[in-house]
Order: C-alpha cells, then structure tokens, then sequence
C-alpha cells in the first residue's frame, strides 16, 4: 500500500507555516500531484461535508493536493469527520492541513487524533539568536550565494522581521537569477536598499552619492531597474489603496506612504514609463544607464522639475 501524503503543520508563526506549506507544495508537485484545491474552514460556503466529498479518488483525474487552512478549532462532529477523512484519504490525494490561530493545539482531542494519520510538522518560533541560521538555511534551500555580513545586513535592515528578511532573500535570489553570468557584488545589494530610503527621504546628495559607487558594481543596472521599479510600484498601490499593507523598518514604511501622498497620478504614470524605458535602454546595451537613472532619481526627488 502506498504511503498516505498527509502533513499537519502547526506552529506559533503564521508566516512560518505559509512558508513550510510552500514547500510541501513544491515536493508533492514533485511527486506527481498536479492538481491543488484550498479550503478555508472560516469560510461560510466550507462545510466539513462538502470537504468529504475529496475524499476518494478518481480514475480519469489527475493526483491532487487538498490544502485545508483550519482556522478555528472543530467541533467534536466535525473533527470526527476530518479524522475520518484521513483515514480513508485516498493514495493519489496529497492533504496537507495548516493550523492557524488556534490556542494549545496539542491537547486538542482532534489534533492527538489527525496525528494517527499524519506527519507532525511542527514549526517552531524564530528566536532572534537564531536568525542568522535561519537566514543561511533558508539561503541554502533558495540556492542562493550569501555572505554572513550580508545576512547581518538583511536583519539589520530589516529590523529582524521574519517575512521582510524573507522578501529580500528573495529579491536576491531574482538578482543573480536576472544578472547570471553579472555576480552581483553583496556591497551592491544593498546599496539598492540605501539608494531607495535616501530617495525617499528626499536626500539627493546621499542618493546621487550611492548611484556613483553603484556605477562601479559590474552587473548592478538590473539592481537600480528593480529598487526604482520596486518603489514606484508600491507607491502606486498606496495611490490605490491607502490601507495597502508595506513591510519594512518603519521609517521607511513612513516615508513611502509621505512619497505617495506627494505623488500625483500622472507623476507616477510618468516615472512608470521612464523607468520601462531605462530598462530597453540597458537591456540593449545604449549608452546613457547612468545619466538617465540620475535624471529619474532627480526629477522622482524634486517633482516639480515635471511641472
């Protein structure tokens, strides 16, 4: 008999379980589970019953993923039904069940009773001490190149915030991915991330200072393509919508939202545009990178030049 796909991933981290999810995603897909269907429990059309109905499976489908977020803890009927579910779950069905918000979950009746069927995938809380490790493991798994002085900067930048280290892993990653055979030097990275805070602070001597030295980093275009792209896009979404959720150390969540207060519709349409256009002129291979990113970061620092 085939071994039972089914991962019960809890922990006081939010963020932490989206990400471990993330990857039993990944490898179920790897196995073969094609499909992916996501039930949220606080939902009003979601019904224990209807989830049932996933429950066998079929000869003319494909192997799928049921990913359940159990965001309130079941009644005793309806755990009866999710242990039920389980225990019948079908081999070409992969479950993976993420607790959410749900007090002491481990003396939960239910809970002892899933673990029969399940692979316990407890996610523990990041300590700051551990950080650092977690940051390199995390590189490791994104097979992304990382010094540990650029790790110190992502956290020092970051505030130690999980999810903002995260998305800056990330955002290097999709350097070198863009840059290739470009390495992208680690003093580079973050210049990008000096470069956006002096520009939005409105420091232009700072910001043309931080361009000059970034002028000298092989391959760092694609990075002042990405940090003015990244900027004006965010500013564009807190044109939109007010309450968009940035995340970052807080003055610069500060000075965005100032940014796009400042910032008129057609300001942004604007840059938008200059911006694209930057990205045509390097990708081929035009004279002028530099002088036309100084002249973007001068006119995005004093509008009034647009006027």
């Amino acid at each position: 008999m085939t071994e039972r796909k089914i991962y019960l991933i809890h922990g006081p981290d939010e963020f932490l379980i989206e990400l471990e999810r993330n990857r039993l995603v990944h490898k179920l897909k790897k196995d073969g589970y094609e499909e992916r269907e996501i039930f949220f429990t606080k939902a009003t059309s979601f019904s224990f019953e209807q989830l049932m109905g996933e429950q066998y499976g079929d000869l003319f489908s494909s192997k799928k993923i049921v990913d359940l977020r159990l965001e309130n803890s079941p009644s005793k009927f309806d755990g009866e039904l999710l242990e039920e579910f389980c225990r019948n779950l079908s081999d070409d069905k992969g479950l993976i069940i993420s607790i959410l918000g749900i007090d002491r979950v481990k003396t939960r009746a239910w809970f002892k009773k899933l673990l029969n069927y399940s692979e316990d995938v407890e996610v523990k809380k990041i300590w700051p001490n551990q950080k650092k490790l977690w940051l390199k493991n995390l590189s490791s798994r994104f097979n992304v190149s990382i010094s540990d002085e650029e790790i110190d900067l992502i956290i020092e930048k970051t505030q130690g915030n999980l999810l903002s280290s995260y998305q800056e892993l990330k955002m290097i990653k999709t350097l070198d991915n863009h840059s290739k055979n470009n390495h992208v030097t680690e003093n580079s990275n973050f210049d990008i991330f000096n470069l956006s805070n002096s520009i939005l602070r409105g420091d232009l001597e700072e910001s043309l200072k931080i361009l000059d030295h970034l002028k000298l980093q092989k391959g760092s275009e694609a990075l002042v393509i990405w940090g003015l792209f990244r900027e004006v896009e965010r500013i564009s979404f807190l044109k939109e919508d007010s309450s968009t959720k940035i995340i970052g150390p807080f003055d610069y969540i500060d000075n965005i939202k100032a940014k796009s207060k400042k910032l008129s519709d057609i300001q942004i349409i604007y840059f938008k545009k200059k911006i694209a256009a930057l990205d045509i002129n390097f990708k081929s291979g035009k004279e002028n990178f530099w002088k036309n990113a100084e002249r973007i970061i001068i006119e995005f620092i004093k509008p009034e030049f647009l006027q």
